[in-house]
């Protein structure tokens, strides 16, 4: 009997001894989900050389500064994909490579991809939602890859409809949420994303801008339709640090020349008083930035050659790294006297983000060709964190 006992205190002890081991690690402080500006280990892509190459180029472009994770297929020959970075310009010293069995063929990580959750001392967890209430295995080969916890949440959202300042507050949109997590309530919605990503504050805006519109919720006019996913804040609104937001702003010149125009003033004129009443997870007033609408880009769709669409031009949609901010840049669009006017726009643009990233440098690449696909730089990459300083 006294052996028995001796077995049983020695169980209990070495649970006790694992039970205060796993606390220690609490020391390292709560798991927080930061913010596209802090600091980045690497900006990941899942290489393709669609949409014109522009993967290759924004990998090559962020390599000559930072480092760049390219997600290939076992098939993939590393030393084929390092040529083409070179071919840009890029430093094939920065770039690594992780491969995978089964690599998407979609190639907006943004949304689908890697969610990641870090503490004070670097340990990072992923958080796997659904992907348009689907479970998605893409994120569990990155974690048995990495190495990490991953934790699955039951709830529909997309990396690109999140913004966040790194601090406790989010902002989401109204109609994109609900619209992807039906029946849900904005309530319920709100505490599953608070407790799922540790967070305080939920900032909700209304809609986005028309071009991000879902197709299936018809055209915007009698012949122009939308290409979007009906509703992403990074097509029109940006932390840049902790308390500071950007966000697209319409002009009244450029409402009165388009009803697409008209109505993506109305939309973020609305965005716009919310974000000036809002606060953050401390109570304090936001600091609220207009930016210069990008243009109006409208194509025939490639599918449907009778069928006029949007492009989701955005200058909301650029990519943040240590060292560089990648914005999206329209100058290709415009030829002589309307090219130089267009330029002197985009060179406000530009001066903008240099005052709210005066430590990055500002990097234009342009946009439209990817545009056009219904997404932008910021839907096809990602950030995998470090801990802040």
């Amino acid at each position: 009997m006294k052996n028995f006992n001796f077995r049983i205190i020695n169980v209990l002890v070495l649970m006790l001894t694992i039970l205060v081991s796993s606390c220690s690690k609490s020391t390292d402080g709560p798991f927080y989900y930061p913010a596209d500006f802090d600091s980045t280990a690497s900006t990941s892509f899942i290489w393709t050389t669609d949409f014109y190459e522009i993967i290759p180029e924004l990998a090559a472009t962020i390599s000559k500064k930072d480092n760049v994770t390219l997600f290939i297929s076992e098939k993939e020959n590393s030393k084929n994909v390092n040529s083409l970075i070179e071919k840009y310009g890029g430093n094939v010293e920065n770039i690594s490579f992780v491969k995978l069995k089964n690599k998407p063929q979609n190639a907006w990580i943004r949304d689908f991809g890697p969610v990641y959750v870090i503490d004070s001392s670097g340990n990072k967890q992923l958080v796997n939602f659904l992907y348009y209430g689907k479970l998605q295995t893409f994120n569990e080969q990155i974690a048995e890859k990495l190495n990490l916890d991953i934790i699955q949440i039951p709830l529909s959202s997309t990396g690109g409809s999140r913004e966040v300042n790194g601090k406790g507050a989010i902002i989401l949109c109204e109609a994109h949420e609900l619209a992807e997590n039906k029946p849900k309530t904005r309530q319920e919605i709100e505490e599953e994303m608070l407790k799922s990503l540790n967070l305080k504050k939920v900032i909700w805006l209304k809609q986005g801008i028309p071009q991000d519109d879902n197709p299936g919720n018809g055209p915007l006019t009698d012949k122009v339709w939308p290409n979007g996913v009906n509703g992403h804040v990074d097509e029109f609104v940006r932390f840049t640090n902790a308390n500071t937001v950007l966000i697209s702003s319409v002009s009244e010149a450029e409402a009165g020349s388009h009803p697409i125009l008209a109505e993506a003033k109305r939309r973020l004129d609305e965005n716009y008083e919310i974000l000036l009443n809002a606060t953050d997870q401390d109570g304090n007033k936001l600091n609220v930035v207009k930016v210069p609408f990008a243009p109006l880009v409208i194509d025939r769709d490639p599918k449907e050659n009778r069928r006029l669409l949007a492009s989701v031009t955005s200058y909301m949609n650029f990519i943040v790294t240590n060292s560089l901010v990648i914005l999206p840049s329209y100058t290709s669009l415009f030829t002589g006297i309307q090219g130089e006017d267009y330029m002197v726009r985009e060179n406000e643009v530009v001066q903008i983000f240099k005052e709210a990233f005066p430590s990055r440098e500002i990097v234009r690449i342009q946009a439209a060709s990817l545009n056009r696909f219904s997404g932008g730089f910021h839907c096809v990459s990602i950030n995998e964190p470090l801990a802040n300083e």
